[in-house]
């Protein structure tokens, strides 16, 4: 049920989201301690500013209650993923070429171990190169950039 709301909202936001240039990263629809949440995490190219949150905000809160799509209270969060958020697809693969990451996959790479950590060298629709470990997308559990500090 909760992917088939967040399936409607994707589509209810997508035109407010390419308007403005915005990307967004994911939707999170859950339950937490003080009820449920929905969450968007959006960048833009150069970044996300606090005053453009809280405008997305406000616009995709005005969407939802004219959609009648949530039928339960809820609190809506819009925020950017931050520097060390989840790599899920080719373009943020892409997007992170050339730097450090740590990878966790589903099953052992070439059958030694489940984890993995190197620097991103090549990105396709189906697989990422990671030093030498070429390590297809649909098997990566968890993948997050590695920060230096």
């Amino acid at each position: 049920m909760i992917d088939i709301i967040v399936n409607k909202i994707k589509g209810l936001t997508a035109k407010l989201l390419q308007e403005g240039a915005i990307e967004l990263i994911d939707i999170i629809y859950r339950r937490e301690s003080g009820g449920m949440v929905l969450r968007f995490l959006v960048d833009k190219e150069g970044g996300i500013k606090l005053e453009e949150c809280a405008r997305l905000n406000e616009e995709i809160s005005a969407l939802l209650d004219q959609s009648e799509i949530m039928l339960d209270k809820y609190t809506l969060e819009v925020s950017s993923p931050g520097l060390d958020r989840p790599l899920k697809t080719r373009r943020d693969f892409e997007r992170v070429m050339g730097k450090s990451i740590r990878v966790h996959t589903y099953e052992p790479i070439e059958g030694k171990r489940r984890d993995c950590e190197g620097i991103v060298k090549a990105v396709d629709d189906e697989k990422v190169t990671i030093d030498n470990n070429v390590i297809r997308l649909d098997k990566i559990a968890k993948a997050k950039l590695k920060i230096e500090i």
